[in-house]
């Protein structure tokens, strides 16, 4: 008997194993909408949070973030670090990923070339705090295209959401 039950144990653990292990090893284009389905049992209040920041508008474009990241492959919104309570309000980071994104925007320089990037990983991070359950800030505050941050600051930030818009 005991040895049945310690069989089963042991074979659940294994399991849970190997699709930890699986999950580990799948491409971000794959793991990023799966923990955005994840986050959306853990965390109920996430939908909400997500659904503001997807209908907000993209500065200087008449397009909202969630259409404009919805054209690209494996669109995925995440919520990151976080200093919340139990009802979601608080504090948090609000990414949204899109995966193999063909990057083509000017260059600032004056030799009129432009910048390539090519099946590149482009990010959306937002600064969202919540109170009462209603989102009272939600701030874009760097958007990424492959190991480069442009932050409100940078000329490519436009170029970049301008870009992303399909405003080329």
């Amino acid at each position: 008997m005991k040895n049945k039950v310690s069989r089963k144990i042991f074979g659940g653990i294994a399991i849970i194993g190997i699709l930890v292990i699986i999950f580990l090893i799948l491409p971000a284009s794959i793991k990023g909408p799966m923990k955005e389905s994840i986050q959306s049992f853990t965390m109920p209040w996430s939908p909400d949070v997500i659904a503001i920041i997807k209908d907000a508008k993209v500065p200087q474009n008449d397009v909202s973030f969630g259409s404009m990241l919805a054209r690209y492959k494996g669109a995925a919104w995440t919520i990151g670090e976080k200093n919340v309570d139990e009802n979601g309000n608080g504090t948090m980071t609000v990414y949204g990923d899109a995966y193999k994104v063909n990057v083509e925007m000017p260059s600032v320089m004056a030799d009129d070339t432009n910048i390539t990037y090519q099946n590149c990983h482009v990010r959306l991070k937002f600064d969202v705090t919540r109170a009462n359950g209603e989102v009272t800030k939600g701030t874009l505050v760097s958007v990424s295209a492959a190991e480069n941050e442009y932050d409100q600051q940078s000329p490519y930030y436009q170029l970049l959401l301008n870009f992303l818009c399909g405003n080329n």
